[in-house]
């Protein structure tokens, strides 16, 4: 399996696994001018901004060590954007972190809410 398909791959499971909690998908790989979040959630009144890592082993370390500061602050920057042209600024926002380890049987996730 190539890069972009385990990617693919994990985001599909991390989408099952907040369905299954009740979330609702507002959006997949939302793509705007400065960047790209690749799910956006919602819980009640709360948008979900999740970051999926997807890995196949653990030789490059925990999947969650590879949202480095600079990459939340893009998020946030996505995020911003994403309220602004959607006018959901009533709304109360969260940032979560989804890692998938593929590879093992059955394949197992951790999520981590309100991660920065």
């Amino acid at each position: 399996m190539n890069r972009q398909a385990v990617g693919k791959k994990g985001e599909e499971l991390a989408l099952a696994a907040a369905r299954a909690q009740g979330y609702q998908v507002i959006e997949c790989n939302y793509r705007c001018p400065i960047g790209e979040i690749d799910l956006i959630l919602q819980t009640g009144d709360t948008i979900v901004f999740a970051e999926v890592k997807t890995r196949r082993g653990d030789s490059f370390g925990e999947a969650w060590e590879s949202v480095t500061p600079a990459k939340q602050e893009r998020i946030r920057r996505v995020a911003a954007w994403f309220v602004r042209e959607r006018d959901l600024s009533q709304h109360a926002f969260r940032f979560d972190v989804f890692t998938i380890q593929l590879g093992r049987q059955p394949w197992q996730y951790r999520w981590f809410q309100d991660a920065f």
